[in-house]
C-alpha cells in the first residue's frame, strides 16, 4: 500500500512538473508522449531502453582500448556485476506490477534510467583515461 501511495505521489508530482514547464515550443518533446495506449507505451519504453543500451555499449567499446590489461579486466568484472545489479534492481522495481500491463513499462523505464546513469559513469572514465 505504501508503494502504491508513493507511486501515486510521484505521478502527481510528475504531472505538476509537466504543468510548470516552459511552453511546448521551448521544451524538448518527450520520446513516448504520443503513445496512446499501454501497448504503445510499453513498446516505446522498450525502444528507449534499446537506444540507451546501444549508447552504453558504444561508450564501453570506446573505453576498453584506453585501458591497460589489468584495468580492462577490472572494468569487465565491474560491468558484469553492474548488469546483474541492473537486471535485479529493475525486476525489484517492476515487481509490484508483476502480471499487469504496466509491468513492462516500469521494467524498461527503470532499465533505461539505470543504463543512462551507467553510461555517464563510463563516459567520465573515458574522459579521464583519454588525457
Amino acid at each position: 500500500m505504501i508503494r502504491f501511495t508513493l507511486l501515486i505521489a510521484l505521478l502527481c508530482g510528475g504531472a505538476l512538473a509537466v504543468l510548470a514547464q516552459k511552453p511546448a515550443a521551448q521544451t524538448k518533446k518527450q520520446p513516448c508522449a504520443d503513445a496512446q495506449n499501454q501497448s504503445e507505451m510499453n513498446r516505446c519504453a522498450a525502444d528507449e531502453y534499446k537506444k540507451a543500451d546501444a549508447e552504453l555499449n558504444k561508450v564501453y567499446q570506446q573505453l576498453l582500448p584506453k585501458l591497460e590489461a589489468p584495468h580492462k579486466e577490472k572494468l569487465k568484472t565491474a560491468q558484469r556485476a553492474w548488469l546483474a545489479f541492473r537486471d535485479a534492481h529493475c525486476d525489484y522495481e517492476a515487481f509490484i506490477f508483476d502480471g499487469g500491463t504496466m509491468q513492462p513499462l516500469i521494467q524498461y523505464s527503470c532499465m533505461e534510467a539505470v543504463t543512462r546513469d551507467r553510461t555517464k559513469q563510463l563516459r567520465a572514465s573515458l574522459q579521464e583515461n583519454s588525457k
